[in-house]
């Protein structure tokens, strides 16, 4: 917690009770010379007061036994004038003759008033002790709490089952934050009951998120669930299926190793990953042609290999480049597959030494296992678009449109004159598309429909991708 903030109860109830001490001191003060309660006669300097003085009726205070520390010290005090008695028998104040309780003199003050500030104390030092402990500032800081034990800094706790209690409530003005936390391990949140999170956040303000997760050097998030047969993530929005907006927005890339199960609609075009194995370099918009398959570069789905179209009505034809993309080598690709499965392990022993702490109700140590060094970042792992490239070497990989609307192919209109909605299919000008104008021919060799025109020379149009 910020500002050092450390705090042990033991220490915390000593300084309660000094304070409540040092409250009761300053609000009896002193007057100089005080008489008896019920007296006119001064009181005798407190030099003439013998260890083992005795009052008339046996003790001077009946709230102090003698065997308390503060016995002699009150006395001596009294003797001095320093701390005094009023007569008893006021209204609703009946009390023992020989008492003398002390106060501040001159002010008003009933003994029930100083019953209630004593016994405030004590509540105030008894919750500090087991009950709770409420802390306010209005100058920055309050102050330090520590442990030098090697246990909790500060530890609350709810002693009452389904009271709907907090252990640890936290509130802020507009502005300020409620609670604010550093350092070591971070947070750890758990929860024990029945179908409810270890960790809820809510946003009432305008244009605030719920959570907000973000990391200056990883990943910003880890999701898992530990069951086979439960999400590790669930994402839902106000009316399901029928919300305008989507549920998920990610502005990026989505990488995935598993299926892709849409219960709706698809929108935008499907692509490949394939590579060039052609002697020419390839770039968006080329048409290209089946020459094979290589290792797969992303979970076990095998690389088509190809090359630049050459010739007219070629029935391998695979579809137009789109992106330039980065495959890792086969050996960074496996060094991060191990690294992976590392992190995944760890975690998981994590998770297992956790659940275990919990069933036999102890805090789980977690120092021993140790999380591996991610020396190989994503970027250099995974497979993924590379923006800043326009062209594919030999060897180099792209991402081709197999199906679907897509921005931009090469066409060469020498050919004929293009169209909206004219068959598309290879040429003998290298990456470039034609109109089909045999249909014969044509069967097995279309690219896809036209979706602009090009009445002569060379260009591009956007093209709808059907492979057939």
């Amino acid at each position: 917690m910020k500002g050092n903030i450390r705090f042990s109860a033991r220490r915390a109830a000593w300084l309660a009770l000094a304070l409540a001490l040092c409250a009761v001191l300053l609000f009896i003060g002193s007057s100089g010379n005080l008489t008896q309660a019920g007296s006119n006669t001064p009181k005798a300097s407190a030099s003439v007061l013998s260890p083992d003085v005795t009052c008339p009726a046996g003790q001077c205070f009946t709230d102090v036994p003698a065997g308390n520390g503060f016995y002699d010290n009150i006395n001596a005090l009294y003797m001095d004038g320093i701390i005094g008695g009023y007569p008893c028998g006021g209204a609703g104040e009946p009390c023992d003759p020989d008492n003398r309780p002390y106060y501040r003199p001159g002010n008003t003050v009933t003994r029930q008033q100083m019953s209630k500030f004593v016994d405030l104390g004590r509540r105030n030092i008894a919750d500090a002790i087991g009950h709770s402990l409420y802390i306010s500032t209005t100058a920055g800081i309050a102050g330090d709490f520590e442990t030098r034990s090697g246990g909790e800094g500060m530890y609350a706790e709810c002693l009452q089952a389904s009271n709907n209690c907090y252990a640890i409530e936290g509130y802020a003005p507009t502005g300020d934050y409620a609670g604010y936390m550093y350092g070591g391990k971070g947070v750890y949140a758990e929860s024990d009951d029945s179908a409810q999170a270890a960790l809820e956040a809510d946003a009432y303000g305008t244009n605030a998120y719920g959570m907000s997760a973000t990391s200056a050097m990883y990943r910003g998030g880890y999701v898992k669930s530990n069951r086979n047969s439960s999400y590790s993530l669930y994402v839902d929005d106000v009316d399901g299926p029928t919300q305008t907006t989507a549920a998920l927005n990610v502005r990026g890339t989505i990488r995935g190793e598993g299926d892709l199960v849409i219960g709706g609609s698809k929108a935008g075009y499907v692509v490949d990953i394939m590579q060039n194995l052609g002697d020419q370099t390839l770039e968006l918009g080329d048409v290209v042609v089946i020459v094979g398959n290589a290792a797969p570069v992303l979970g076990q789905i095998p690389v088509v290999t190809v090359k630049k179209a050459t010739s007219a009505y070629d029935m391998g034809v695979a579809g137009v480049v789109d992106e330039v993309m980065y495959a890792p080598s086969p050996e960074t690709k496996a060094a991060y597959e191990k690294q992976e499965d590392a992190l995944r392990t760890a975690m998981q022993q994590r998770n297992d030494a956790t659940a275990k702490a919990n069933a036999e109700g102890t805090k789980a140590d977690l120092s021993s296992i140790s999380m591996p060094d991610a020396n190989i970042t994503d970027e250099e792992g995974t497979l993924h678009a590379d923006p800043s490239a326009t062209q594919i070497a030999t060897n180099g990989y792209a991402s081709v449109v197999t199906l679907g609307s897509f921005k931009a192919v090469k066409v060469d209109a020498s050919f004929g004159p293009i169209h909206a909605g004219d068959l598309l299919t290879t040429s003998t000008h290298a990456g470039y598309a034609m109109k089909a104008t045999d249909k014969l021919q044509a069967f097995g060799a279309v690219i896809g429909k036209a979706m602009g025109d090009l009445p002569t020379g060379t260009g591009t149009i956007p093209v709808l991708v059907t492979l057939k």
